[in-house]
This record gives C-alpha cells, sequence and structure tokens, in this order.
C-alpha cells in the first residue's frame, strides 16, 4: 500500500472521531451512494504514532468547552443588566417606587455596570444598589418573591433635605430639638426742635442706635399616621437681649448713654398639619399642603412703658421689658412643592398668614392703661431654592425667602382704627444651608441665613437635631 492510502486512510479515521457541534444539522450518506473502500492501513516508517493529533484534538475540544461556559455566563449577565434597567421581566414602577428612586442617580444617562465577582454595580447608582445574582437564584428555590428588580434604598441626606422641606411622612413618631439666632442692629437720629431760616435747626440732637439678639430654643413631636398625614407641635422658649445706645446725650455732643434689657419667657406655641396631595413621580413633583394655628402663649409686646435713662435729659428711653410673642392668635396656610432633578433637588413654597385683630387692656406706651384693639396685619411669603447631595450622609442648600408684611392698626375704645405709620415690612433672606447624617435616625440640620433688605436681620444661624423613631 502507498503513503498516499496511509495517509488518506488515517485522516478518515480522524474524522470520524469528531463529534459534531451542538445545534449542527448531521447529513446522512444515502444507502443508493456508493461506498469507498479503503484498504487497511499499515503504518509505515514515516506515519507510526498519532498521539500529537489525539492531544490537539482534546485541547480543541476543552477550547470549545470553555467558550460554551464563557457565552452562558455573559448570556446570565446580560439578562441581569436588562432586568435591573427594566428592559425585560419588570413592570412599570408605581407611583412610591418611583419617588423611592429619587437623587439616586436613576435619570436618563446611561448606567455603566462594574462587575464584582457574582455581583452587579450600577456605578451611577446609590453603592447599596446591588443585585446579588446567587440571593435572587435562592428567593426563587425557595418560592420567595423573585429578585427581578430591587427598590433602591434612598440615601440619608436625599431624605434630611425631602424630610425637612417637605415633613417627615412615614415617620409615625419623630422629635426635633433646635436653637435659632438672629442679630438685629438699627439706627437713627432724632431731631427735637425746630427749623429757623429753612437753614438753621435749634433744639436737641441724638444719634440713637440698637442692637438686639434673640435666642430661640424650640421643640417640635410629629406624629404621622400614615405616608400622607402629619399633626406637629411647637413649643419655643424665647431669650432677648437688646442695647439701647445714644450719642448726644444731656446736650452734650460728645455724650455717650446706654442701656440693655434683658427677657426670658415661652414664645407662642403652634400646632400644625401636612397632607400630601401628590408623590413625587419621574413626571410631576412632591406637593404637600399645610395648615397652623398659633397661640397668645407669649408676652405681648402692647402697652409696655418706656423708662427714661438717667442723665440723659430724655434723649434716650428704652422698653422697661421686652415681647417674647406677637400677642395675638394666628393662623397659617400654605403648599410646598419639591422635585428631583437628578443630581439637583428643587423645591419652593407659599403661604399666608392671618393674624386676627385682638384687644388689650393697654396698647400705648404712655403711663396708665389705655384699652384699644390691635390688627398688626397679615402676611404673605414665598421662598425657593435648591438643594444637592454631597454623598450618603450630607448634603448643602441654598435659598431665598422673602415676605411681605401688612401695616399694623391701632384702634383705642371709641375711635376709629388708625394706620401706624412705617409698620409695614419687607424681609428678605438668602440662605445657606447644610445636612449631615449623624445615625440612621438623627441628623444635624444647620442654617446661616443673610438679610437682604432693611426689615431683614443682618444674620440668623440656626442648628437643629430631628430624631426619628
Amino acid at each position: 500500500m502507498s503513503k498516499l492510502q496511509s495517509v488518506t486512510s488515517l485522516a478518515a479515521l480522524v474524522a470520524a472521531s469528531i463529534p459534531i457541534a451542538s445545534g449542527a444539522n448531521a447529513q446522512v450518506l444515502a444507502a443508493d451512494e456508493p461506498s469507498i473502500e479503503y484498504g487497511d492501513v499499515v503504518p509505515d516508517d514515516e506515519v507510526t504514532d498519532d498521539s500529537d493529533l489525539r492531544a490537539e484534538l482534546e485541547a480543541m475540544r476543552e477550547r470549545e468547552a470553555a467558550a460554551q461556559q464563557r457565552i452562558a455566563d455573559l448570556e446570565q449577565r446580560l439578562e441581569q443588566l436588562e432586568r435591573i434597567a427594566g428592559i425585560v421581566g419588570a413592570n412599570r414602577l408605581n407611583a412610591e417606587e418611583q419617588a423611592a428612586m429619587r437623587g439616586q442617580g436613576f435619570g436618563t444617562n446611561v448606567m455603566a455596570p462594574i462587575y464584582r465577582g457574582n455581583q452587579i454595580e450600577l456605578s451611577r447608582g446609590p453603592q447599596n444598589f446591588i443585585s446579588n445574582v446567587l440571593q435572587d437564584e435562592e428567593d426563587a428555590q425557595s418560592g420567595g418573591e423573585s429578585g427581578t428588580r430591587r427598590d433602591p434604598a434612598p440615601s440619608q441626606s436625599v431624605e434630611d433635605i425631602t424630610d425637612e422641606r417637605q415633613g417627615y411622612f412615614g415617620q409615625r413618631f419623630s422629635f426635633e430639638a433646635g436653637v435659632n439666632y438672629a442679630h438685629f442692629d438699627d439706627a437713627r437720629i432724632n431731631l427735637s426742635g425746630f427749623l429757623a431760616l429753612d437753614a438753621i435747626f435749634l433744639g436737641l440732637i441724638s444719634v440713637d442706635e440698637q442692637s438686639s439678639d434673640i435666642i430661640t430654643t424650640d421643640f417640635t413631636g410629629r406624629f404621622a399616621p400614615n405616608d400622607r398625614l402629619q399633626f406637629d407641635a411647637n413649643v419655643p422658649a424665647v431669650y432677648r437681649s437688646s442695647v439701647f445706645q445714644s450719642g448726644g446725650a444731656g446736650g452734650d455732643a460728645t455724650g455717650l448713654a446706654d442701656a440693655r434689657v434683658d427677657e426670658f419667657g415661652i414664645g407662642d406655641v403652634s400646632v400644625g398639619a401636612s397632607y400630601r396631595l401628590l408623590r413625587e413621580t419621574v413626571g410631576r413633583p412632591d406637593i404637600v399642603l399645610n395648615a397652623r394655628v398659633k397661640a397668645p402663649t407669649g408676652k405681648d409686646p402692647f402697652g409696655i412703658e418706656l423708662v427714661e435713662v438717667a442723665g440723659t435729659e430724655g434723649n434716650l428711653e428704652v422698653p422697661a421689658s421686652l415681647s417674647t410673642g406677637s400677642g395675638v392668635w394666628a393662623a397659617s396656610v400654605g403648599a410646598s412643592v419639591l422635585k428631583t432633578l437628578d443630581p439637583l433637588i428643587v423645591f419652593g413654597n407659599l403661604t399666608y398668614f392671618h393674624n386676627f385683630p385682638s384687644s388689650f387692656d393697654d396698647i400705648d406706651e404712655l403711663p396708665g392703661l389705655q384699652p384699644g384693639d390691635v390688627d398688626i396685619g397679615n402676611a404673605i411669603q414665598l421662598g425657593a431654592g435648591f438643594a444637592f447631595a454631597l454623598n450618603e450622609k450630607s448634603s448643602m442648600s441654598t435659598s431665598f425667602t422673602l415676605r411681605y408684611g401688612d401695616e399694623s392698626r391701632l384702634r383705642f375704645d371709641g375711635e376709629e382704627y388708625s394706620d401706624v405709620i412705617g409698620s409695614g415690612s419687607t424681609v428678605g433672606l438668602l440662605n445657606l444651608g447644610a445636612t449631615f447624617a449623624i445615625s440612621q435616625t438623627a441628623s444635624l440640620l444647620a442654617n446661616v441665613g443673610v438679610g437682604l433688605t432693611t426689615d431683614a436681620p443682618d444674620m440668623t444661624v440656626s442648628l437643629r437635631v430631628p430624631f426619628r423613631f
């Protein structure tokens, strides 16, 4: 037998030993086709061992098995990503699920997956939004809920922003302790005399300055029977300190006189209710309606007599005491709106304040009782701002608040109402805030405000610590 016949026979033997690939259609020779007969293969000196060919064949089989396993792994990961993205096997998110996803990085941008062993993590999602393949398989085998979609847990910084602006819905009980500091400076020139020849002033001239500091410590308790309704009560304690200073005291141009008046007491206690009208979804904001009633539990500012400071010859008169409340019943209604525009959270509010007219035994600072009625006027307040979550536990915010107040009116018994000139107000504040998560149940809220109008405080600083149970 020739060498050509030997090689041909060996090639036929190798081809017969290779398995047909999965899924391929086997071709069978028809019975009527002529068969080719080969003679017996007799190894010669050049073809004596097929071990190399068998080793190569085994290596090819191993590579094929590895490739099939790789394909299966990739298909499994692709299916997992499709379930996470909501492409396959996911239903449309309801309003509650959409609200839970706000501030979590689930926007219109594509989220790149990160593979960590048997876990898939989304780089733009929260760190704890991880779909565990093994856990999903265990849930399916145990008959539990399928792990095709898991709701991301909102970061605590986003929760703090939402709770601060909208209310602590979903937290059955919560308590908050806070302290607020406000500083006022005011200066004015007092002229007591007359103008001669339209150019010369004859009389007393004094420059009065007033510096006031107000520290309010308040405690708020909240009760939320469900995730749409909330009730709260606020009890403040107020400390006020005012320093009055006058230049030109006693007719001396260089003379200075000052006096300090302090007061401490309970402020006006208030109760309120909030109702979540609409939950935030992808296409609409979170809308909350709120109402509040304030009782005149603090010391009112009416009928406080003025006391002359000794040695000033009437140039400087200071109040005998200071008020810690408004002295009238008041109510307010408003609405607040919040929307997540990842990575920003924008918010706004509008509130109307109504102060009810009240009667007092004394409404004038002159000695003696002078009864009458007081209408301190109504006010409207609007605000807007935005917040930015820096990480899972902290955030920063900027907001602007503007409040317009009507002029006050007084009416002595038997007389008509008369306006108090200059009592109208326009208060504008620019606020810079920050939130820090102390623990899972407590946070620190800090805010600094800068007055932008003459009626606004020069500066405000507040620290609040809400506790959730």
